[in-house]
């Protein structure tokens, strides 16, 4: 950046007054107002659409169809594929129908990646699994409410263990889902009984709703969960609740290991993980940037 535009940035604020402020935003809240009748505006709208719709079905999906959602003409939705094709957004399936997120859409994930809440957690992450010689793992909820592993860290020579990074499943068979769901309250955990199937994966998951709210308000109530062989044969996992700054819940932090593991060790997983994410909430928060899991060896 110039040093005409870092000046104008520091500067400029301070020389606006209260009234200069409120004028501005009336006339920025009425030209958004112009604009969502403008063509262009409708347009841009539907190319997102079309990004989310490829995310969600795209195998499935056909242009008559997406046209028909969008309410244009099928040569207009040829168009605004070509665009996102053309810009790497979206991709053409070979050899059969249907379309997949292009090569931009994970580079700017990547991007994303490399904010500050993906540098705080990330350092916590590593020190947690060189410590538990374990996968360690970040996860948040989607809009679903199903599970999303964002992160795993994987400590050399261990052999893989739980889900890879990526994987998205059913929040009350797995420890991350169940912390985050029970973070939310009472409410949050009925609206996902209600609104959700409780598939079982194993003879362990738990399928009773009266049940899964019992156990559910019990994790919101000790501050952790587990998942014993309730998702796949073997898999044990621990998770922890991860605030950010402003106090919200930001995503889980935990442990994976067979379930054949030693008591004491099961038991040690959880001490590490409740520190780590005590870890994680504070450097979300910008108040440690020092070594992570210091005197956590035992």
């Amino acid at each position: 950046m110039d040093g005409t535009r870092s000046k104008a940035r520091r500067n400029g604020p301070a020389e606006l007054s209260q009234d200069a402020v409120t004028h501005g935003s009336g006339e920025a809240e009425q030209s958004l107002l112009g604009l969502s009748g403008h063509a262009a505006y409708a347009s841009t709208r539907r190319v997102f659409r079309i990004i989310d719709q490829v995310s969600r079905a795209g195998e499935r999906l056909t242009v008559k169809c997406l046209a028909k959602d969008l309410g244009i003409s099928v040569s207009t939705c040829y168009h605004l594929i070509g665009i996102l094709i053309d810009e790497g957004y979206i991709e053409k399936l070979p050899h059969r129908a249907g379309y997949r997120l292009g090569p931009t859409i994970g580079v700017l994930f990547e991007h994303s990646r490399k904010s500050g809440s993906d540098a705080a957690i990330e350092p916590v992450l590593h020190d947690l699994a060189r410590i538990a010689d374990r996968p360690a793992y970040f996860a948040v909820l989607t809009e679903t409410a199903d599970v999303l592993v964002t992160h795993v860290h994987t400590p050399p020579e261990c052999l893989p263990v739980g889900v890879p990074q990526g994987f998205c499943g059913p929040s009350h068979a797995l420890a991350f889902g169940k912390v985050l769901v029970a973070a939310g309250g009472s409410a949050n955990i009925n609206h996902y009984i209600e609104h959700h199937d409780l598939h079982a994966f194993t003879s362990r998951t738990i399928t009773d709703p009266a049940r899964l709210e019992a156990h559910l308000k019990e994790v919101r109530t000790r501050g952790y969960a587990t998942d014993f062989e309730e998702f796949a044969k073997n898999l044990y996992c621990v998770a922890v609740p991860v605030n950010d700054e402003n106090g919200t819940i930001a995503g889980a932090i935990g442990l994976a290991t067979a379930a054949s593991s030693p008591a004491d060790d099961l038991k040690r997983f959880i001490r590490l993980a409740r520190r780590a994410a005590q870890q994680a909430s504070l450097r979300l928060r910008g108040a440690s940037r020092g070594r992570m899991l210091d005197g956590l060896s035992y």
